[in-house]
């Protein structure tokens, strides 16, 4: 049995884990991830991943909190340091939206997707965590002159329905285009 782990080296070892396996996760998906991957590549054994995680799924979902909120941050940063509108934001957003589901399998999950997780209004906490986050952008905007028309939740409902819309795009085939502008456009129209 080996020494117990120093405060330091559990919270290295935890960050190792969780780089190692946000990687996997982009490149593989969740399914496809293996926790025995996981721990051949961080240096550890079985028992040592479960004394961080009680299963992938809770690594899983510790690492999209974590980029949610990290995304959030940059989003809030560039909006406030960059003085970018509101228009503008949802247009790169759409755009954003539509190039990390076609490229990267963590935003589109067949577990929990990352882009899930930041726009669906499925429980409580996830609602009230989106409505608190648009606040915060309209709280900027309208700092700067930007008052935008429509309310929390309707931001919150046009970004989770562009985003239903990228997640699908392999579905609705060729009249993906069409919808994806004509959905675009009226989002921005409403703001």
């Amino acid at each position: 049995m080996g020494r117990p782990y120093t405060e330091e080296e559990r919270e290295e070892l935890k960050r190792k884990i969780k780089n190692i396996a946000s990687l996997m996760f982009m490149e593989e998906g969740f399914k496809n991830c293996k926790i025995q991957e996981i721990t051949k590549k961080a240096g550890i054994s079985m028992g040592g991943f479960y004394t961080f995680y009680k299963d992938k799924e809770a690594l899983y979902e510790e690492i999209l909190r974590d980029e949610t909120n990290r995304i959030r941050q940059k989003i809030l940063t560039i909006i406030d340091e960059e003085n970018q509108t509101p228009q503008a934001f949802f247009s790169d957003l759409a755009n954003v939206f539509l190039e990390k589901t076609s490229t990267n399998k963590f935003y589109t999950s067949e577990y929990s997707g990352l882009l899930e997780s930041m726009v669906w209004n499925n429980d409580t906490y996830a609602s009230q965590d989106n409505l608190d986050f648009i606040k915060k952008l309209k709280h900027i905007w309208a700092g700067k002159g930007y008052f935008l028309k429509a309310s929390e939740e309707e931001i919150a409902s046009a970004v989770a329905v562009l985003a239903v819309l990228c997640m699908q795009k392999e579905m609705i085939g060729n009249g993906f285009s069409f919808w994806y502008e004509k959905i675009q456009k009226l989002i921005l129209d409403l703001i």
